[in-house]
């Protein structure tokens, strides 16, 4: 059986590019979000054909002082071109990074580097592969290209965001995916990070997104009877969830208990 999908269709699954030297080039030469490739292998390819896209005011990174200073700032996202805004939310999982792609003449593939800003002495670090940075740099980078390109009335479906990631890194990038969903991206995730639910209910909160355009599925199995269910909590325009059901994020309270109870 086969079925078609819209160009602007994009799955990122929950095995997605790790570091390596070079990453290949894709044939696709239209900006569709569907050219990142099920595991974003061609995310590096994208952002050296793309990175000049103009990204929409809801999605654009917010300087955050707390991070870097201002002068890093517009260092690391000095427009709103697709690969500064990626700079820029780049910050939250490891400030002062920032990233460059480039097309190799006469191959088929593409070089991949980060640097560090605002190192002392004014000074801005070597340019290093993805092998020689942290792993959830580039574990999340699909995603961030993803929900920063697509177009509104796209899909994506994204597996686990939350993978190699900090917390804050975890709770920015859910609130990525909240602003992207509030500028016309439909957007599936499938996740068990609290983090990154945070991030959705803080973008909620902060009125970056309405609660009505937020749905929460939470699957649970009967072992008796093989039965699965799906219960839908609700979050509310404060950010809180009207109910919490067994099992449901619900960790953290219970070990925190177990800790106080001595």
């Amino acid at each position: 059986m086969t079925f078609a999908v819209s160009a602007d269709f994009q799955y990122l699954q929950a095995d997605r590019i790790v570091p390596r030297t070079l990453y290949p080039q894709s044939e696709e030469r239209t900006p569709t979000g569907g050219m990142l490739g099920s595991h974003g292998e061609f995310t590096a390819s994208f952002l050296a054909r793309h990175g000049e896209l103009p990204v929409s005011e809801k999605r654009r990174c917010d300087a955050d002082s707390r991070l870097i200073d201002d002068t890093t700032w517009g260092k690391v996202a000095p427009t709103f071109q697709l690969l500064d805004q990626v700079n820029g939310w780049l910050q939250h999982i490891s400030p002062g990074a920032r990233l460059r792609a480039e097309s190799l003449s006469r191959t088929d593939e593409v070089l991949l580097q980060f640097q560090y800003v605002g190192q002392a002495n004014g000074l801005e670090s070597n340019h290093y592969r993805p092998t020689h940075v942290g792993f959830g740099l580039t574990y999340s980078l699909p995603i961030l290209v993803a929900c920063l390109a697509a177009r509104p009335g796209a899909l994506l479906l994204i597996e686990n965001p939350e993978a190699h990631l900090h917390p804050r890194g975890q709770a920015r990038l859910g609130e990525l995916i909240a602003r992207c969903v509030a500028d016309g991206v439909q957007i599936l995730v499938e996740t068990h990070s609290d983090h990154v639910l945070n991030g959705v209910r803080l973008a909620v909160k902060r009125d970056a997104i309405s609660s009505e355009d937020v749905q929460l599925c939470f699957f649970t199995r009967d072992i008796a009877s093989g039965d699965c269910y799906v219960e839908h909590p609700v979050i509310l325009s404060d950010g809180q969830i009207s109910h919490w059901p067994e099992g449901f994020f619900d960790q953290w309270e219970l070990s925190l208990e177990a800790i106080l109870a001595g």
